[in-house]
């Protein structure tokens, strides 16, 4: 069993949604994109938007981390909105054993089982291999926001529409339902993961989103998996902060 808790905050941030399905797994190709005629604007009108609308989400995800020499299954709760995410551990038997707060800036880990508080700096470099993905948000990983300013290329295969948005990030989206099947950030973004991937969406509450989101770390050897089991949309959410101990010191990095 890992006791280091925060090693495995990769898997939290995502969380499908085990509801009715609107698109079920299909191999797509990848490759032999030329570039297209279409109008930026009219691609991203085929991607469901719902930016205005989905504020707030909470609910529980199955999550399983991998990285070289090691796979470990763990159950997540998490709450989110658009500034910060909150995500609770419980291992393989049910013993809760961390606590994560991201604001995007900084990493707040509180290791209930070793009974240890730190905070990291998201760009200081003190966040190693999976935990790298511990700066993202879940709300807008859940619902990747794209707009059509910031779309620089349109390329198209035959399934697909890969755009490049200002940020250097590539996206590929699906040309048959709009949804959006992998995020690619640039190579030297620093960001923690390699690339995103959607599949399995599903019609929540009106909102059709992605059920099974895999998370590939920036180093290439880990990969989460994860699959939402539970999620609440747009619900009155409490202070998203955690709660430690005031004998318990909280170390800086």
């Amino acid at each position: 069993m890992i006791h280091n808790w925060s090693k495995i905050y990769l898997g939290l941030l995502l969380l499908s949604v085990g509801l009715v399905s609107c698109s079920g797994s299909k191999e797509l190709s990848k490759s032999g994109f030329t570039d297209s005629s279409v109008p930026p604007s009219d691609v991203t009108a085929s991607i469901p938007d719902y930016q205005s609308r989905l504020l707030t989400v909470k609910g529980k995800g199955r999550a399983i981390v991998s990285e070289p020499g090691n796979t470990e299954r763990v159950t997540v709760t998490f709450s989110s909105d658009t500034a910060k995410s909150l995500v609770t551990i419980r291992n393989g038997i049910g013993i809760k054993g961390g606590e994560m707060l991201t604001d995007g800036d900084t990493l707040l880990i509180y290791n209930k089982v070793d009974k240890r508080a730190r905070k990291v700096a998201i760009k200081s470099g003190n966040i190693n291999r999976i935990n790298k993905l511990a700066s993202l948000n879940i709300l807008k990983m859940i619902h990747y926001p794209i707009n059509a300013e910031n779309v620089q290329r349109v390329q198209e295969n035959k399934s697909l529409y890969k755009i490049r948005l200002s940020s250097g990030t590539y996206v590929l989206v699906d040309k048959e339902s709009g949804f959006i099947r992998q995020v690619t950030p640039p190579a030297n973004s620093a960001l923690p993961y390699s690339k995103i991937t959607y599949d399995s969406y599903a019609s929540v509450e009106g909102f059709i989103l992605p059920r099974r989101i895999s998370i590939f770390g920036a180093n290439k050897q880990s990969k989460v998996s994860l699959q939402l089991t539970e999620l609440d949309l747009n619900p009155q959410l409490n202070q998203l902060t955690l709660n430690i101990p005031d004998d318990i010191p909280i170390y800086y990095q």
